[in-house]
């Protein structure tokens, strides 16, 4: 053999094996997540023009999802989903905002940390909610980042320098140790900058005329203003994002590393003139739960894939622990998305992928109201539970009927994409009516919904437990004496 082709062999086999030991690195995972912002925000979707080319980054190179849902529209109980690998009604106390998660129920990133990976968040991690005997420490993401501050930042926009606190946290790593980091994004949460709609123009070239109004808002100069003021924090956010991407890619790291981007409820919709208070976040439509989902991993996975299948917030965590190659503890009830990120196909990949589940119990009402509900969809239609906590002269209901529907509501999703005409009524659809209908009974029995089983009792404590957190400050009750 002559030297030129052993040499050529040997250089090939060289960059197999180097290539073989980059795919063998357990990756690192940025998970970046922003806090109340619904799926029609980002123009990916097709809905809004608004500028966001590193959310568009992340989706071109790797996957966009079009049917990403959060367990509830709720940050409490959605991020916890994200914590557990479990839908928000099996997180027991952690099923409502200002509960707690127990301390018994797995989390994936102490998993990551007890196999090596650091672990580190900024922002807004879990919450808000919490218990020093009974619940998760708030340690619980890993060390927290928010020392580095963004001088004279908009009106009600956090100081928080996301990006840079993200540097720091990669410093603090030692050579070549995989990580998981949280950035905990708070905007675009209300309450908006009054004037931050100029800002929106000015930085990145949206007027008035070009903002995007759900059309169950009164087209105003107001509307608009306040639609305007929010979406700056998304390009904000959007911001942050892309500096990360920098970063990343300037130590060589990005290639190996699954970048998730997501939010963890829907858009607060609190608008100043003819707009309904309760379309969005902490409501059971689309609005309120379906939620921008884009994720990469350049050495993994094809990129310019649309995906249709449904997937959950309880997905995230097997995700991440099948990536860092662990077992799977057998409290979660999500299913890694591996397979789905691995495909090379677009659309359908996953055929039992075909309806989503999501719900709410609390958001901060006193009781008679209640926000407490549960919405079944697939591709066409949704359906939609309301139920009551208290009768009429405020005696809590019994178990047997805690679990009757309040009210119902049907919607056909192709013709009524924002679920505004209820057809729950209407003869012509009972037969799909029911079949959704009956596959919530079913689901529910085998994810052992309260809901649907009857055993609320725990359900029933939660509720007067953070109704009174809330009466009675939550920062001055945080040891209340509850534990089921």
């Amino acid at each position: 053999m002559k030297l030129s082709t052993r040499l050529m062999i040997i250089c090939l086999c060289l960059m197999g094996a180097i290539l073989e030991a980059k795919r063998d690195k357990r990756p690192n995972i940025l998970f970046f997540i922003t806090d109340d912002e619904s799926w029609l925000e980002r123009s990916a979707y097709g809905w809004s023009n608004l500028p966001t080319p590193h959310f568009d980054r992340v989706a071109k190179s790797g996957v966009l999802f079009t049917n990403g849902f959060t367990s509830a529209p709720s940050c409490g109980p959605s991020r916890a989903c994200v914590l557990t690998g479990r839908h928000f009604w099996q997180n027991r106390q952690g099923a409502f905002i200002q509960g707690y998660i127990p301390k018994e129920i797995p989390i994936f990133t102490k998993i990551l940390a007890d196999s090596g990976y650091v672990t580190g968040y900024t922002g807004k991690g879990w919450g808000p909610g919490s218990h020093p005997i009974y619940g998760i420490p708030s340690h619980s993401l890993g060390t927290r980042y928010n020392h580095e501050k963004i001088v004279n930042a908009p009106e009600h926009v956090r100081d928080h320098d996301y990006a840079a606190n993200f540097v720091r946290f990669l410093k603090s790593r030692k050579d070549n140790q995989p990580f998981f980091f949280w950035a905990g994004i708070i905007e675009p949460h209300e309450p908006s900058g009054k004037t931050n709609y100029l800002l929106l123009e000015k930085e990145f070239g949206v007027t008035l005329d070009q903002v995007s109004l759900p059309p169950f808002v009164e087209d105003t100069l107001e509307n608009r203003k306040h639609r305007a003021n929010f979406l700056y924090e998304i390009c904000w956010a959007d911001n942050h994002l892309g500096r990360m991407l920098k970063t990343l890619e300037s130590i060589g790291e990005l290639d190996n590393t699954l970048v998730v981007v997501t939010s963890d409820n829907g858009t607060a919709t609190p608008f100043p003139t003819g707009g309904a208070a309760l379309r969005g976040k902490a409501s059971p439509f689309d609005f309120g739960v379906h939620e921008p989902l884009a994720m990469m991993w350049p050495n993994r996975i094809k990129g310019r894939r649309t995906v249709t299948d449904f997937v959950s917030f309880i997905d995230f965590a097997p995700t991440f622990i099948e990536a860092a190659r662990l077992k799977l503890p057998s409290s979660m009830s999500g299913k890694s998305l591996i397979p789905i990120l691995e495909s090379k196909k677009s659309g359908r990949i996953d055929p039992k992928r075909d309806f989503i589940m999501t719900g709410l119990e609390w958001h901060g009402e006193f009781d008679p109201v209640s926000r407490s509900s549960r919405t079944i969809r697939d591709d066409r239609y949704a359906y939609v539970i309301l139920y009551s906590n208290v009768d009429a002269q405020g005696k809590p209901l019994d178990n047997a009927e805690l679990i009757k529907p309040a009210k119902v509501a049907f919607y056909d999703l192709k013709n009524d994409p924002w679920q505004l005409n209820d057809l729950s009524k209407d003869p012509r659809y009972s037969t799909e009516m029911k079949q959704l209908a009956d596959r919530f009974q079913k689901y529910g029995l085998q994810t052992h919904d309260p809901r649907v089983t009857g055993e609320m009792e725990l359900f029933r404590q939660c509720r007067q437990y953070v109704q009174k957190r809330k009466r009675m400050g939550y920062g001055k009750t945080r040891s209340l004496p509850f534990k089921e």
